[in-house]
């Protein structure tokens, strides 16, 4: 009899780079002659993006850019000062192993900042910023499904696996002109813009993905109020939509999407002290994979020849489950050199965000770090600047997941708030927005390939036709089938049994023939 082989296919997350990058920052700034001159320095903040990516013939190469701001006084002077310089950096790195249907993910941080005066007119600033890079590609594996011929025997197990994904990321750009209305006093130049989605929604439209969703912009910038130097914050949002094209993609995938803002830019008209124009950069990233469902080989013995077999054990996903969760985070900040007389900002950032899962009590934790800055004035109306870090910890209720499940997580300060609880200490609350996917994974041991040597027969160790055997309670029919090469459904059939293990004790006829 022949013997025949049926396979499928399916895809594993392969990672092919888990790493960190340094870069370090030094670059000299000479004022140019329209500013006043360098007294003292509030603050001196580095904001990295990335600009672009590609994962192309093995390697990745990014494009970062660095919006160094500094925010200084002149002397007798209350007006904040403020002056930017952006920095362009591009870094490749060779991957592990060539890359089928690549994604990347690509995280930049500022590990620390500082400026020195020169003198008057010149700035010496140093510091480094690390990118966290993760690299992942579609490993393709094969596994049997199922075989005929030559009495084999095959062990099924129903499995859900992912059988295709496609990985595509979007860079948009949304520019628009903003008034800032009559009542607001007149910008003269702007000390932040932060920027954070605040909303993303999917939908599938002729094998395309539409991404709408809208992004919030925060703005503090200096002006003149009651004839005196002062600062204004402001709040808008941004529309944004984008259609994606995927390769393949139809209803049975499911689709997965992440929108991050990656950097915002407030350019001032000439002019037209009431409006300006903001461009705000999004990234989209979209995941779509299908999902198989099918019985897959997990062991195999033959009643009749010798043959043999290779398994591997296969990392299965499963559908990941969307992550929506809201945290606190709290602190009291205290200016030490007097009394605060008027907090113009408060806004927070989110660092160092990552995920594990605990087993000792079935919860994903996500943490992370959370600065805490405000802009204020103290008693002489001078600016001044504080900050502090604390971290937070989230859980999330987990599931039964297995080892090898895990969570990716990325969280965004939604919304900050103020309270001035003395004359020198201001208490700040951020709302956190924690977002994400769920990925539960399991660990199956799938049969690759099976071997049959039809010219060597197996011989019976009895010459009887059927054989007595005392099974213990809980032993797998399977299992006892394959020990004596009997055909599995003979067993089944000549001892009336509806099930896979035995429930008790139980004598059992073994059907010897072949």
């Amino acid at each position: 009899m022949d013997f025949k082989l049926i396979r499928e296919n399916f895809t594993a997350k392969d990672v092919v780079l888990d790493s960190a990058f340094e870069q370090s920052i030094e670059t000299d700034y000479i004022l140019p002659d329209y500013y006043p001159d360098i007294f003292r320095i509030v603050k001196c903040r580095a904001l990295p993006n990335i600009t672009s990516h590609t994962v192309v013939n093995g390697k990745l190469t990014y494009e970062m850019s660095v919006c160094v701001k500094v925010m200084y006084l002149s002397e007798n002077s209350n007006a904040l000062n403020c002056f930017e310089q952006k920095l362009n950096y591009t870094k490749s790195v060779d991957l592990q192993s060539p890359s089928d249907c690549p994604s990347a993910t690509l995280i930049p941080k500022l590990d620390y900042v500082n400026c020195r005066v020169v003198n008057q007119r010149r700035i010496d600033i140093r510091g480094a910023v690390s990118v966290k890079a993760k690299v992942c590609c579609e490993k393709k594996q094969q596994v049997v499904a199922d075989a005929s011929g030559c009495g084999i025997q095959l062990k099924k197990s129903i499995v859900t696996y992912p059988s295709k994904r496609s990985f595509v990321t979007k860079r948009i750009s949304v520019v628009e002109e903003i008034e800032t209305g009559a009542s607001k006093p007149e910008i003269k130049s702007i000390i932040r813009a932060d920027a954070s989605v605040i909303s993303a929604d999917k939908k599938l439209v002729s094998g395309k993905i539409m991404v709408k969703g809208e992004a919030e912009v925060s703005i503090l910038y200096t002006c003149v109020k009651d004839e005196h130097d002062s600062m204004e914050t402001m709040k808008f949002t941004l529309p944004f939509s984008q259609i994606i094209d995927v390769d393949g993609l139809d209803e049975k995938f499911e689709c997965f999407i992440e929108a991050s803002a990656s950097g915002c830019d407030i350019i001032l008209k000439s002019g037209s002290p009431q409006s300006f124009e903001c461009e705000l950069n999004i990234n989209i990233s979209c995941t779509a994979i299908k999902f198989e469902t099918a019985e897959l080989v997990t062991d195999v013995y033959s009643t009749m020849c010798e043959c043999e077999f290779t398994a591997l054990e296969s990392k299965l996903e499963c559908v990941p489950v969307a992550v929506k969760e809201n945290h606190q985070s709290k602190i009291s900040l205290t200016y030490q050199e007097g009394s605060i007389s008027c907090v113009y900002d408060a806004f927070a950032e989110i660092s160092n965000v990552s995920g594990r899962y605990s087993f000792d009590d079935s919860r994903f934790v996500v943490s992370g770090s959370v600065k805490f800055c405000v802009f204020a004035s103290n008693e002489n109306g001078c600016p001044i600047y504080l900050e502090g870090d604390i971290p937070f910890e989230h859980n999330i209720p987990g599931t039964n997941a297995g080892k090898d499940s895990y969570i990716e997580p990325t969280a965004e300060v939604c919304s900050c708030s103020y309270t001035l609880t003395s004359d020198n200490t201001v208490e700040i609350t951020a709302e956190i927005k924690i977002c994400g996917y769920l990925y539960e994974a399991y660990t199956k041991l799938l049969i690759t390939d099976i071997s049959v040597n039809s010219s060597s027969k197996k011989e019976q160790s009895c010459s009887c036709a059927l054989k007595l055997y005392y099974a213990d309670k809980g032993e797998e029919i399977w299992d006892i089938a394959k020990k004596y090469s009997a055909p599995l459904s003979a067993v089944v059939e000549e001892n009336g049994l509806d099930c896979e293990k035995l429930p008790q004790c139980k004598m059992l006829l073994i059907p010897m023939s072949n």
